[in-house]
């Protein structure tokens, strides 16, 4: 009868402890659920003037990051992003050595630890894997189900922008 309620005690800790633990990791799952999908919208050049020229994001979660496939006449480029929630917007900023080519140093990589329970997943990440002037060049709106991301662009070594407004289909 001891070894009956011990094993039960342990069975309900360990029970315990794997709900809290899916709890944790489901509202990463959640958010990146919610913006997983394709995105109908154009191209705006950096003047802020519509082109009129149509395009496409395909958005899909690989392994807890996005990959995005932004097509249309103009461009065809897919790159993978990091996703943090801040809000009623999912911000996302390069990883790896993307991360480090644009902002010119390495960041830690490790947004969900040590975080204070005041701050966002976006807000802990500026802080740790940012220096002062680091840019960000889009996201998406939770409530307009929209997707917006500037690309820079480069061409006989001048820089330009173009926009790409879409929403969720």
């Amino acid at each position: 009868m001891k070894k009956t309620k011990i094993f039960l005690s342990i069975a309900i800790v360990a029970v315990a402890f794997s709900a809290c633990e899916k709890d944790s990791s489901n509202s990463d799952e959640d958010y990146m659920s919610e913006i997983v999908g394709t995105y109908s919208g154009e191209f705006i050049n950096q003047s802020g003037l519509k082109s009129g020229i149509q395009g496409t994001a395909d958005v899909m979660n690989v392994n807890n990051q996005l990959q995005i496939h932004c097509y249309g006449d103009i461009m065809d480029t897919t790159f993978i992003m990091d996703a943090f929630e801040n809000g009623d917007s999912i911000m996302v900023c390069d990883t790896g050595e993307a991360f480090e080519h644009l902002y010119g140093h390495m960041g830690k990589g490790n947004h969900m630890m040590d975080r204070n329970d005041n701050e966002s997943e976006w807000e802990h990440h500026m802080d740790e894997d940012h220096q002062d002037g680091d840019d960000h060049f889009g996201g998406f709106n939770r409530n307009m189900h929209s997707f917006e991301y500037m690309f820079r662009m480069t061409e006989s070594d001048s820089i330009y922008y173009i926009m790409f407004n879409g929403v969720k289909n």
